[in-house]
């Protein structure tokens, strides 16, 4: 399957920054196009009305099952595909309730993902490589 950016506007997107108590990067591994396969932030698209924290709390519970409580925004990455262009926005977030991901929608599969090992070594979609390096993502990551 080919995924087609139908608009010549770039797509907005949201993501979730998510750790859990021992530092650990929750991420999904994409279950469709574009990038199936890579690893990412649990996130998605912008809908028509919807509030930018509205779209990261829903993309978040459709994906991995969780609710959270977005926080401040860390990131905004542009990213440019032969057959897409997205800006999206990465936010802080923290989960309410139980951390028990179960991987639905989008999602392939999901797990907490320690940054104190070799994570440069995981198939991360486009735009993850600058995201790491990020000085305020960084320092909430404490990476």
């Amino acid at each position: 399957m080919t995924f087609r950016n139908m608009s010549k506007n770039p797509k907005i997107g949201v993501a979730a920054v998510i750790k859990n108590a021992e530092g650990s990067l929750l991420a999904i591994r994409r279950g469709h196009e574009p990038e199936m396969g890579r690893w990412a932030l649990p996130g998605g698209h912008l809908e028509w009305g919807e509030t930018l924290a509205e779209a990261v709390q829903r993309e978040v519970r459709e994906e991995v099952g969780l609710a959270i409580k977005p926080g401040r925004l860390l990131y905004v990455a542009e990213i440019r595909l032969p057959c897409a262009h997205f800006v999206v926005l990465d936010f802080a977030a923290s989960v309410v309730g139980d951390d028990v991901i179960r991987p639905q929608s989008d999602a392939s599969e999901a797990q907490w993902i320690a940054l104190t090992g070799d994570y440069n070594r995981i198939a991360w979609a486009e735009g993850m490589e600058s995201f790491f390096q990020d000085h305020n993502v960084r320092d909430f990551l404490c990476i």
